[in-house]
């Protein structure tokens, strides 16, 4: 262990587990608003108000397409490595100055114009398949070209006038960002691993809170809607941290042994993950039977107790703050005392209590080595095992776009209908002489989304934060009395759009609108602030109809057959996962990487849950096979959550009687969850645990039993899902 490793997990940040699970909206705002970066924030927002408080200075209105060139600069950061962070931004100001130049110097020619627009735009859309950061970017792009092609610029110096301007704003962010105010290259790395902490905090309380003995009536329903919550969020905690540690682990070799360490804390937490979703099986399963003031009174205590302890390993800063130490050693204690008093009393009145022992004994033993590795100097933890990074990014990037230049890509065809969607609003501002016509096309570009239930959503909540914000711009500018005034007050409006943008969409735009009419005043002093405002309202209304008109008719995406997909790609996944862990507790330990397959189980139940929720929530299209779909998914989040308990088992010795009919079953179960690619006749093997089995090890009777509930469920639906497409 390093002598310093400041900031180990840094101070934590919004959870999504923690935001999922208030019930109060305003409460929900409070919680965002109180975790915002708002340093990062303030920082960004700077940089963006700079150039138009001197444009006004200069009296050069140009500076105002630098200052939106440098606030979509700082919006597209992606995060991480200051060489990523940089290259990104460039990338985006050395794209986008050519965009500017292609679009307004073509702008008075139509016949031009509208195939650039298609190519453009296309081409930024269809840059979502290298991630979120570079989806950001391309919208970004897409964005800057319907804007410039309503530029004034007559001749080709003015439009490279303009390019150069906007690369000015790009550089300009760069500058700021590699040289005055340079984030911490582990930052982003160490927030993250901190998210995960506090996910498993605001687990371990939801559980305590439902499940305190007080209120006897927790239905499957109940117990659901806690724990689905939470554990995909938390899941994907886990995921974007290792992503964002797998950004930074290579980048200074002397640094090699704290990404060790953060690699060591995320898979702790990976670990404490498991045995609270283990927690939460156990006592779904068996809460009919541990109803009880004390056993219920003692265990829920124990779980606040453990969420206090998950805080406080988010809150280290400091491994040489002996405060700090002392913290969360006395949490540690507070929780040891805990579980020794469930022990004691509690098992007295709810013997099925000990079942949950070996599961809080694992919590306890994950956080006392997390203590450890914090605070004990010793030696710097093992590296992990972790996947080979990616020698030639650029190479595989051009890789990836190349393999989705086809129709058959999802991505791909959201391109095109970015770029058909683009062309049309941008000819429809063009034949009909549409004053202000690019927000119409700037509304289109961000509001159209892959799926047309997220775009529905989007649209409304752009349109309503547009409007409100155009209202507030014109009010404001009437009280501003000159343009330095009007520049100034950019600054706050423009933090409040880099801390809204992760509090709510409505009131990210909300900031946005009134940032971008104030920027147009300043370049065009001569509209009227009223008018200015009530064009921006108008053209965001008609862009939100035109992005759904061409999301509903272009290229419609059809949900039920992916839905369809997802889901039997989710019961493969488990079916391997359940395979591999009966055979790993057969004692045969070259069973393929259980964590891994459990990992991958989860993603995969998580994508197809997205699905389900975008059917669900699309306004033109209503499936009769969704109660399906959601019996389908709750009966593999149980797989999974009885699989957690059942990985916490020892083993059976291996070449026993007992372990060959372990296997056998594990062969039963996976082929009445997926029966694909198996023998025939697999999937209607009957599903009763040997007895050799529950005689050899009673504690796997117990969660292989709820595996096989759930695979004969599955079983029966199995048939119905795979059919839905057929009947649309």
């Amino acid at each position: 262990m390093t002598k310093r490793l400041a900031g180990v997990v840094g101070f934590a940040s919004s959870s999504p587990a923690f935001l999922s699970r208030v019930k109060n909206p305003f409460s929900r705002w409070r919680a965002s608003v109180r975790n915002v970066l708002w340093l990062d924030a303030l920082q960004a927002a700077a940089i963006s108000a700079a150039p138009v408080i001197l444009a006004v200075l200069a009296n050069e209105p140009r500076l105002g397409w630098t200052a939106i060139a440098a606030f979509w600069a700082c919006f597209g950061d992606p995060g991480g490595p200051l060489r990523q962070r940089a290259g990104a931004m460039l990338a985006l100001g050395l794209i986008g100055a050519l965009f500017c130049f292609l679009a307004s110097a073509s702008a008075s020619h139509l016949l031009l114009l509208l195939p650039l627009t298609f190519l453009c735009c296309t081409f930024g859309g269809l840059l979502r398949v290298l991630g979120p950061a570079a989806a950001i970017v391309g919208t970004l792009l897409s964005a800057g070209f319907v804007v410039a092609a309503e530029l004034p610029a007559p001749t080709l110096a003015e439009s490279l006038s303009y390019s150069l301007f906007f690369l000015a704003g790009a550089v300009w962010a760069v500058l700021m960002t590699a040289l005055v105010w340079r984030r911490r290259p582990w930052k982003d790395a160490t927030l993250a691993v901190a998210h995960c902490y506090r996910g498993l905090a605001d687990f371990a309380a939801a559980l305590a809170h439902l499940y305190s003995g007080l209120a006897p009536d927790a239905g499957p329903q109940a117990w659901s809607a806690v724990t689905r919550p939470h554990r995909s969020a938390q899941r994907a905690a886990l995921e974007a941290a290792r992503a964002r540690i797998r950004e930074v682990q290579d980048a200074r070799p002397s640094r090699r042994a704290r990404s060790h360490q953060l690699l060591y804390l995320l898979d702790s937490a990976e670990d404490s993950f498991i045995a609270l979703v283990a927690a939460a099986d156990l006592l779904e399963s068996h809460a009919p039977r541990w109803l009880g003031r004390g056993a219920g009174a003692h265990l829920s205590q124990a779980l606040h107790r453990y969420a206090a302890l998950c805080n406080a390993i988010a809150s280290t800063s400091d491994v040489n703050d002996p405060r700090q130490a002392e913290c969360l050693r006395e949490r540690l204690a507070h929780y040891g005392a805990g579980l020794r008093e469930l022990r004691g009393s509690a098992l007295a009145h709810a013997p099925d209590l000990a079942s949950m022992a070996p599961v809080l004994d694992r919590l306890q033993q994950t956080a006392q080595a997390v203590a450890q590795s914090l605070f004990d100097h010793g030696s710097p933890p093992a590296a992990p095992s972790r996947e080979r990074l990616a020698e030639h990014p650029v190479r595989d990037a051009w890789r990836t776009l190349r393999q989705n230049l086809r129709f058959e890509s999802d991505a791909f065809r959201h391109a095109l209908r970015v770029g058909v969607g683009a062309t049309i609003a941008v000819a429809l501002s063009k034949t009909f002489a549409v004053n202000h016509g690019y927000w119409m096309s700037l509304t289109l570009v961000f509001i159209l989304q892959p799926y047309f239930a997220t775009t529905w959503q989007r649209t409304f909540e752009r349109v309503l934060g547009s409007v409100a914000g155009a209202i507030g711009a014109s009010l404001l500018g009437l009280a501003l009395g000159t343009p330095l005034s009007v520049a100034l007050a950019v600054l706050p409006i423009a933090l409040g759009t880099f801390a809204a943008r992760t509090i709510h969409y409505a009131l990210f735009t909300f900031f946005l609108t009134s940032q971008f009419v104030l920027v147009t005043h300043i370049q065009q002093p001569e509209i009227y602030e009223p008018t200015l405002a009530a064009l921006r309202a108008f053209n965001s209304v008609l862009g939100g109809i035109l992005a759904l008109l061409v999301g509903f008719l272009v290229w419609p995406e059809k949900e039920p057959r992916q839905l369809a997909g997802a889901l039997a790609r989710a019961l493969e996944r488990h079916a391997a996962y359940a395979q591999a862990l009966v055979e790993r507790k057969a004692g045969d330990g070259g069973a393929p990487d259980v964590v891994g397959l459990r990992r991958e189980a989860c993603l995969s139940a998580d994508n197809a849950q997205a699905s389900l929720q975008r059917l669900q929530q699309n306004p033109v299209h209503r499936d009769r096979n969704v109660d399906t779909a959601v019996n389908l998914l709750n009966a593999m989040r149980r797989i999974t959550a009885a699989g957690t308990v059942l990985e916490i088992q020892p083993p059976l010795p291996a070449g026993t009687p007992a372990a060959a009919a372990l296997r056998d079953y594990g062969h039963a179960l996976a082929g009445a969850l997926h029966p694909q690619g198996l023998a025939s006749g697999a999937g209607s093997r009957p599903l009763t645990l040997p007895g050799d089995v529950a005689m050899a090890a009673p504690d796997l009777a117990g969660p292989l039993d709820r595996i096989a509930q759930q695979a004969r469920l599955i079983r029966q639906l199995r048939e119905r899902v795979e059919r839905a497409p057929a009947s649309h």
